[in-house]
């Protein structure tokens, strides 16, 4: 076994080898007929954008790149591995990555100009959760509304919307202050006996309870703090406190969502005992998502079109 140090390699090695890497993907996406072959983060996002591509072109192919090799030989996947390829796009190879923080964040040179496409929500698990997405997956479940899952992620932004931007405000000023797994461990929530009643009154008290006492460590912790700018930023983004649920972390949202909708599917199961086996939830919840009717699906598919057109 070989457990001498790994090799240090110059920017130059590593230009060469994700630029050769591009190369081959090219030369394979025009000799398969695709219209173009697209890096993602991992495996599970070929569900999103496959489904996007599909709305907007539903007639040309393309080919998804779920992982790829990195200069050290292992297979490697995520939103650096993309990124790796940035230099080395054009209309016949493009990346397609979660938004995280950069639309926010306004990062340079992540547009559809450059050949990238970024779900401008967080993550692709946000626009699932969209909440009349949410409604219709229920309704096809269980055939009503045992939550409104629009009213609940509207309250859920609410609560949310000041820990956002205290965030992004303790950014410039103290980035350690409000790390992201403090904000997600926050965004992690118990799915209670009850939690399905009220249109989830009790894990919404729980958040509130959890945010207030946040919001009330940073007005102590930083009294002179002032994060009204990044407010009225947030608002010039189309960022507000009924929709900032599409803008934190999506797969504490997704987790969350989903395992009411089994709740919610396993009593109506109860109620109606001749319901047996069927899809999940789940599954009807990640069956289609609400094109045209949102602000950032809209944005998406402008992207999509503007560089599938070429």
């Amino acid at each position: 076994m070989n457990l001498g140090p790994r090799p240090q390699y110059t920017d130059q090695e590593k230009y060469d080898f994700y630029k050769l890497a591009a190369k081959r993907f090219k030369a394979e996406t025009r000799l398969y007929g695709y219209t173009a072959a697209i890096h993602l983060e991992n495996k599970n996002d070929e569900v999103f954008w496959g489904k996007v591509l599909k709305h907007v072109f539903p007639d040309k192919k393309f080919r998804f790149i779920s992982a790829s090799r990195s200069i050290g030989g292992n297979i490697t996947c995520g939103c650096t591995q993309c990124l790796q390829y940035k230099d080395f796009l054009d209309d016949r190879f493009w990346i397609a990555i979660d938004s995280d923080y950069r639309y926010l964040n306004q990062q340079p040179d992540i547009d559809a100009k450059h050949h990238i496409l970024q779900t401008y929500t967080y993550s692709f698990e946000n626009h699932f959760c969209f909440g009349d997405n949410a409604n219709q997956a229920e309704m096809e479940c269980c055939g009503s509304l045992r939550i409104d899952f629009t009213n609940f992620v509207r309250e859920y932004s609410h609560i949310v919307y000041p820990l956002l931007v205290w965030q992004l405000y303790l950014q410039g000023i103290s980035p350690d202050a409000f790390p992201q797994r403090v904000f997600h461990r926050l965004l992690t929530l118990p799915i209670g006996a009850r939690a399905a009643e009220n249109d989830g009154a009790s894990i919404l008290q729980l958040l509130k309870e959890r945010a207030r006492k946040l919001e009330n460590h940073f007005r102590k912790q930083y009294p002179e703090a002032d994060p009204t700018w990044f407010e009225a930023r947030c608002q010039d983004l189309g960022v507000h406190r009924d929709n900032c649920y599409l803008y934190v972390r999506g797969h504490q949202l997704y987790d969350l969502i989903t395992d009411l909708g089994k709740r919610i599917r396993q009593e109506h199961k109860q109620k109606e005992p001749e319901i047996k086996g069927g899809r999940s939830f789940e599954s009807y919840l990640t069956s289609h998502l609400c094109f045209g009717q949102y602000d950032e699906i809209r944005r998406l598919v402008d992207d999509v079109k503007l560089l599938g057109s070429h």
